[in-house]
Order: structure tokens, then C-alpha cells, then sequence
């Protein structure tokens, strides 16, 4: 098998709608992607994983995080698309707007976060 083959085909990288993202984000959707049973294991994945009382990203952040309490966090930015949404999160000490599929490069210093989440949302890159 050659590398040629095991490359995905252009048309798996279309997307549905072409409109500008922003387009897409202007109206803010509080909806929740997963289920109670399935919040409670990201949850406990978490606290397993992340620092207690670090310093979070969360990427492609909307108005809920997540994050387990007992982490204490020092710090939970958001870095997302609508800033309503996030302004509703109340685990998000700070929020950046920013488009990743236009531009790639976080707006934030190298090392600035012990850890980065992104929750349910990856699909969304292009």
C-alpha cells in the first residue's frame, strides 16, 4: 500500500456549508452535544487528566466547559466562535473570539496553559 492510498479523497474535506463561519455563529445555540452519561465520564476523564488548579484552553469553547470542580482551576479561557455563548459560561474566567479555520494561530503565549480541551467540537475544522 502506497501512501497515495491511504490518503482521504479531497471530497471527505468539504464541507456541507460553505458560508463564512462566522455566518453560521452569529445566532448562539445553548444546546448540549452529549448526554448526562456521557458528560459525567468527560468530566471524570478530566479530573483524572488535568492539573488541579491549573491553567485551561478551552478550545472551540461555547457556554459549557465541563470541568470538574475540584479542580480549582487558576485560569479557563475560552477560544470560540460566538461570544454570547461563552459570556454564558460560567466556568470561562476569560474569552477569545477567533475564527481557527481562517487563522490557525492561537492568539496566546507559548506555555501559556498547562492544558487544552476541546470538547465535542473538533468536527468543525477544516
Amino acid at each position: 500500500m502506497t501512501n497515495d492510498d491511504r490518503q482521504l479523497p479531497p471530497t471527505y474535506f468539504q464541507r456541507q456549508d460553505e458560508r463564512a463561519d462566522e455566518e453560521f455563529y452569529t445566532t448562539p445555540r445553548l444546546v448540549v452535544h452529549i448526554d448526562d452519561t456521557a458528560i459525567r465520564a468527560l468530566t471524570a476523564l478530566f479530573a483524572r487528566l488535568l492539573p488541579s488548579q491549573g491553567t485551561y484552553l478551552d478550545l472551540m469553547s461555547s457556554w459549557r466547559s465541563h470541568l470538574p470542580e475540584e479542580l480549582e482551576p487558576q485560569r479557563v479561557v475560552g477560544l470560540g466562535m460566538n461570544a454570547a455563548e461563552m459570556a454564558d459560561n460560567p466556568q470561562l474566567d476569560e474569552y477569545v473570539v477567533h475564527n481557527l479555520n481562517e487563522d490557525p494561530t492561537l492568539p496566546f503565549a507559548t506555555a501559556e496553559f498547562e492544558a487544552v480541551v476541546c470538547t465535542v467540537s473538533v468536527q468543525y475544522m477544516t
